[in-house]
């Protein structure tokens, strides 16, 4: 065979489908079955409107990318050219899950979709994860391209932390494909840092005895909700802890002399396992140069700070664009949004750290 047939043959090599290997991860391919439930209802979508209702062009590569990895995952049917694109059953459980727990284990089942990654997580089940170099050396012999290891090893990594196959051990990453990961209560806490950084404020609370947050989080589905002036704001955090798989509770503020934060809010908010807070602008202030400012409702920083004694890192801040939180405050998980709605990328970081929560 000819130097130019042998070059030829390489190159076939290297076209590997998506249904081998996935171009993007799991958490970015999900977008398509996200668009599809919140936009249409579930139904199925021509390719173009789908691709809008994601601010992406109907011709780009992106999208078509975008297209095959939610096919290759298993969420959605019908490529860019198909006459439409419609969600899988697997892809409904895994945006819309009708049981408890039932989003945790069907983002499993489509981290194990395509097959390199299926395979490599199936030889190590119940093995300590590879060091990376290993690891790409693995993949080279299942046929890899060597150009290719580097980058699937860390689509796989990336993978498995999001599905919860990859559980962090004193150890090192440890891999486990059941259903039901058997992990300490102790290393409960610590999985929650990376959707929930946990605050290293001490907040001291005289109120009621509280359970451990490890403990609420594994009986509460109730999710404290902050009633602000903007309705559209708190419906659609409320569509998205539904969605989640939670219980929203939405607390209307009462502003009171004596008790800023009411007993009965602070009751709801005992009541729930975590909190989603929105921290929207009310009112602008000038200082003396005529800078301005948005100013932050004083209740809204009570409740952030009786969330950090009540849920430790259990709780996310929904936040205007253009609000500055005070220097105490930075750091904690937050999500940004513009205007009076919370677009799709908002929504999706808040949904999938309440899914996170969910999965811990």
């Amino acid at each position: 065979m000819s130097n130019s047939d042998d070059e030829h043959s390489g190159e076939k090599r290297s076209k590997i489908s998506q249904s081998d290997i996935p171009n993007i991860s799991l958490e970015q391919a999900m977008k398509i079955a996200c668009a599809l439930w919140e936009n249409f209802a579930g139904k199925g979508a021509a390719p173009h409107n789908v691709a809008m209702a994601l601010e992406l062009s109907p011709t780009s590569g992106g999208w078509r990318n975008l297209c095959g990895a939610s096919i290759a995952y298993g969420l959605s049917e019908g490529g860019y050219n198909a006459s439409a694109i419609t969600l899988t059953e697997l892809g409904r459980r895994l945006v819309a899950p009708t049981q408890e727990g039932d989003d945790a284990v069907a983002r499993r089942e489509a981290a194990l979709k395509p097959r390199i990654p299926g395979e490599f997580f199936r030889r190590y089940d119940r093995a300590k994860f590879p060091r990376d170099d290993i690891a790409a050396n693995v993949l080279s012999g299942m046929g890899i391209p060597k150009e290719r290891t580097v980058p699937l090893v860390a689509l796989i990594k990336e993978n498995g932390r999001f599905a919860g196959i990859i559980q962090e051990t004193k150890t090192g990453p440890f891999v486990a494909l059941d259903d039901q990961p058997t992990i300490p209560i102790a290393k409960h806490d610590r999985d929650l840092e990376r959707p929930f950084p946990e605050t290293k404020i001490e907040v001291r609370d005289a109120g009621n005895a509280l359970p451990s947050p490890a403990l609420a989080a594994a009986n509460n589905s109730r999710v404290f909700i902050t009633h602000g002036k903007n309705a559209k704001i708190v419906e659609q955090i409320q569509k998205l802890v539904t969605l989640g798989g939670f219980t929203p509770i939405v607390s209307v503020q009462r502003e009171t002399a004596a008790k800023p934060v009411p007993d009965k809010v602070m009751d709801d908010m005992r009541s729930c396992g975590a909190a989603v807070i929105h921290v929207g602008s009310e009112g602008i202030l000038r200082n003396d140069d005529g800078e301005e400012f948005p100013q932050i409702n004083p209740n809204v920083l009570i409740e952030i700070g009786a969330a950090m004694a009540l849920y430790r890192g259990r709780f996310i801040l929904v936040v205007e664009e253009g609000v500055k939180l005070p220097s105490n405050l930075q750091g904690l998980y937050e999500s940004r949004y513009r205007g009076d709605s919370i677009e799709l990328d908002a929504g999706m970081k808040v949904l999938e750290a309440l899914r996170g929560l969910k999965a811990a």
